[in-house]
């Protein structure tokens, strides 16, 4: 690794800390004659197994440039911080280097949105892509699907990358709209269900032809900041609820508000996380 692309991954996996979503179950991807790794089916980045073993995955964002300004995140365009962008190509080449050393059992890639979510979803799939078709690659991958992209790409991501997750973020949509005013959840709620119909789509393919296409095997995930805006405890898992059940998911993550951006007036005036004792 150069020193160039050391400072970018330096600078993407510390902006990457804040997503919580990153546990994958329920998949076994066997290695092929010729192919490189394993999908495990149990826990990755940083999680233990029954039998005490940490599985641990490379966690990193493809760029912390982003067109929007989310008031609760530290990413948000009007920030002043360091920015790095990885281009497809050095993410499969930190992937495969880290997996011949033994340092991860997977990837875990989000992004900020640059340009537009076409062009961030495209380059995400694409390095998913490449590390199937190219460098036969058979360990876990772990997508995040951009809210806005264009159908074709959330399939082709899902065709490559073991789970998908969208992250809802705000629960309810009037205070998605004050902090982040532009997203609303019909946009986020448009990825997920595409998700979940194509995996029920693959399954039962799946069923009547052996090796028909699979579709994110280990099924899609979402997070909740808890603690940003005031929805009840009744509200927050009301939600939980019905995206388990009506979208299938296979887990919904609670990731406690940080309060990265103090200077927002919108934002609640913590210090640390809201905990119960």
């Amino acid at each position: 690794m150069n020193d160039k692309t050391q400072i970018k991954l330096n600078i993407l996996a510390d902006s990457a800390k804040y997503d919580v979503s990153c546990s994958s179950s329920g998949n076994s991807r066997k290695n092929s004659s010729g192919g490189l790794g394993n999908a495990v089916n149990c826990g990755i980045c940083h999680s233990f197994t029954e039998d005490g073993r940490c599985v641990s995955l490379l966690k990193v964002l493809m760029t912390n440039n982003c067109i929007y300004d989310c008031a609760y995140c530290i990413n948000r365009r009007t920030n002043d911080r360091p920015r790095a962008t990885l281009s497809p190509q050095e993410l499969v080449d930190l992937t495969i280097g880290f997996y011949r050393r033994n340092y991860i059992e997977g990837l875990f890639l989000s992004s900020g949105v640059i340009k537009n979510p076409d062009f961030t979803m495209e380059r995400m799939a694409l390095v998913a892509k490449k590390l199937r078709t190219e460098e036969r690659y058979n360990g876990y991958i772990h997508l995040k699907a951009i809210p806005g992209a264009s159908p074709e790409l959330i399939q082709m991501a899902g065709m490559y990358a073991d789970r998908l997750s969208v992250n809802i973020e705000i629960p309810t949509n009037p205070e998605l709209k004050r902090l982040a005013p532009e997203k609303n959840h019909l946009e986020i709620y448009q990825p997920m269900s595409l998700i979940k119909t194509n995996i029920l789509k693959s399954k039962e393919e799946r069923r009547k032809y052996r090796n028909a296409p699979n579709f994110s095997p280990a099924g899609q995930s979402t997070q909740l900041i808890v603690g940003a805006s005031p929805e009840t405890d009744q509200q927050i898992l009301s939600l939980s609820t019905n995206l388990y059940n009506e979208q299938k998911l296979k887990r919904v993550y609670f990731s406690g508000y940080l309060p990265v951006n103090e200077y927002d007036q919108r934002l609640p005036a913590l210090k640390t996380p809201p905990l119960v004792s």
